[in-house]
Formats: structure tokens, C-alpha cells, sequence
């Protein structure tokens, strides 16, 4: 497989930055914003479906990834902040601090132990994902038990997702990217042998 083949998820991923960066001249909410929007959330889909099926996964395009991530869910914050103050409010607000302080320190525990910039995609992740690209339209018609509902479910599980991460990251002895949830992997180190040999009950 030529150079070029193994690129196209990296690039598919810097499709994602390019996008999220001209969420910055766009109105808010707006149909061009909303669909610009669609178009980082698609790309985050396909990128790593891509780099599995093209067998083009690398070490580099982990980190681009978890880096076009963290830039994205960026640009939501301070493009959407007067949407969110005005809907959610400064509860909502302080509640999704706490779920982008946890995200942030499991990359922190991530870089000092294992050197390197990267994020899990465990099972809660990818549903947190999957909410955030969803957030801008579930403010659409401002309808308050819809968004209120909406926005604090989705903080409930940044903040279990980014617990998950770290206590994985500090469990793990080395960085491993097949994590995909805190009660497998606890089940699986409790049915691996131990040092001597002898399985753990």
C-alpha cells in the first residue's frame, strides 16, 4: 500500500481542524454552522474506521486525533458560550468543568506515565462524542427539558468517561489503546495469572 493510501485517515482528521477552525467565522446556530458541524462529527467517525480498514494506524495519527478532538470540543465552548450561558447557565457550565477537568487530567496522568499525547476511546468516550456532536442541535427551538435533560447527561458521563480513563491509565502498567471500558479491563486483569503463575480469583 502506497504512502499516499496510509495518509488518508490523517488527512481525513485535518479535515476535522479545518473545519472547526471556520466554525470561528460562522454565526452560530446558523444552517452553514450546523453543517459545517456535521462535517467534524462525520469526519471524526470515519477516520479511525479508515485507518483500521486501510491497516494505516499509526502512532502520529493517535495523537492528531485526540489533539483535533480536544481542539474541536474548544471551538464548541467559546463558539456556542453565550447559547450555553443563555440556556444551560453558569450550573451547567461549572457541572461541564468538572467533565473537561477529569478528560484533561486522564491525558495529563497519560503523558507523565507513558510519554506520550493521546486518549482512550473507551466505550464512554465514544458516547460522549457522539453527544457532543449531537449538542448543537438538541438547543435547536431552545426547548428547556429537552437541552437541560440533554446537556447534563452528557456531563454525567464526561466526568465518569474521564475517571474511567484515568483510573485505567494509573491501573495499566503500560499504555494500551484496546481499553475499552474500566469493568473489562478489571475483569480481564482478574482472570490473567498472576506472577506465579496461579490465575486471580
Amino acid at each position: 500500500m502506497n504512502r499516499f493510501v496510509k495518509q488518508i485517515p490523517n488527512m481525513v482528521t485535518l479535515v476535522r481542524i479545518g473545519a472547526a477552525i471556520s466554525l470561528f467565522f460562522i454565526e452560530p446556530m446558523s444552517v452553514p454552522y450546523l453543517i459545517v458541524w456535521g462535517v467534524c462529527g462525520f469526519s471524526d467517525a470515519i477516520d479511525g474506521f479508515l485507518a483500521r480498514k486501510l491497516h494505516a494506524e499509526s502512532k502520529f495519527g493517535s495523537i492528531l486525533d485526540s489533539f483535533s478532538d480536544l481542539f474541536f470540543y474548544t471551538v464548541m465552548v467559546i463558539t456556542l458560550w453565550n447559547h450555553i450561558l443563555r440556556t444551560i447557565g453558569v450550573p451547567g457550565l461549572i457541572t461541564a468543568g468538572v467533565g473537561l477537568f477529569f478528560q484533561l487530567i486522564g491525558y495529563v496522568i497519560c503523558a507523565i506515565k507513558f510519554h506520550t499525547f493521546s486518549a482512550l476511546h473507551t466505550y464512554a468516550n465514544k458516547i460522549l462524542g457522539v453527544y457532543f456532536y449531537l449538542f448543537p442541535f438538541a438547543l435547536i427551538g431552545e426547548i428547556f427539558l429537552l437541552y437541560t435533560i440533554y446537556f447534563y447527561t452528557g456531563a454525567a458521563i464526561a466526568i465518569f468517561g474521564g475517571l474511567e480513563v484515568c483510573a485505567i491509565h494509573i491501573i495499566n502498567k503500560e499504555y494500551d489503546t484496546s481499553r475499552k471500558s474500566i469493568f473489562l479491563f478489571l475483569r480481564k486483569k482478574k482472570e490473567e495469572p498472576d506472577e506465579k503463575g496461579e490465575q486471580t480469583e
